[in-house]
């Protein structure tokens, strides 16, 4: 009895490296391309880099699978931002919609103010630029440990929530759960902490500390 064939495409777009535009992203391949008709999803079994120039985002993966306009999931993938900033992930989602990029499954993240960033989830809110790692934090440079640290790049503020541990030179802070620490960066140093911070500037981190 013959069986129906699957709706699904092997290697049959492309096999070179030839760049390929889906829903804004620019995508080069590094071998085969699945499509699944059924989904309209495509899948990078080899992997390759992915660029969001409008939102200033490359991605680089040892796997991708596509779904045009809406999702770019990778495995074993390094972003990079236009902050700067650079993470790491065994596994993570591009929400094209969203603008996030959501990463788990042990996540790094470095950039000019924190150094050694990590957590089991990690989120790059690409419009508006903050960076969220929840799940229980560390972090190199500065010498911290949280529940989850909320970063905005563009006023270089932090917000640690409790229960955390900051050591850095004169700075040494902690506080059990609930707490809230607001630390301004220069360069990769805090030069400004409170452990009280006013409410209209918390109000601006309180979306992202759910």
């Amino acid at each position: 009895m013959l069986r129906p064939l699957p709706l699904l495409l092997l290697g049959l777009l492309s096999a070179g490296a030839h760049a390929l535009t889906f829903g804004g992203l620019t995508v080069t391949p590094r071998g085969e391309q699945r499509l699944n008709l059924d989904t309209g999803a495509t899948d990078l079994p080899q992997g390759g880099t992915a660029t969001d120039a409008r939102r200033g985002l490359t991605l680089n993966a040892a796997r991708l699978n596509l779904l045009p306009g809406q999702t770019l999931k990778a495995t074993g993938a390094t972003v990079t931002t236009k902050q700067g900033g650079t993470l790491k992930a065994p596994q993570l989602t591009y929400d094209l919609n969203a603008g996030t990029v959501t990463a788990s499954g042990g996540v790094t993240y470095t950039d000019a103010r924190l150094q050694g960033l990590s957590a089991p989830t990690l989120t790059l809110h690409l419009k508006t630029g903050f960076v969220v790692a929840s799940g229980g934090v560390q972090a190199k440079t500065p010498a911290l440990s949280g529940a989850a640290l909320v970063f905005d790049p563009a006023t270089v503020q932090a917000v640690l929530t409790g229960p955390y541990q900051v050591n850095q030179g004169t700075l040494k802070a902690q506080a059990p759960a609930g707490g809230r620490l607001l630390m301004v960066f220069s360069a990769n140093r805090v030069v400004r902490a409170t452990q009280t911070p006013d409410p209209d500037t918390l109000a601006r981190f309180g979306p992202y500390l759910k």
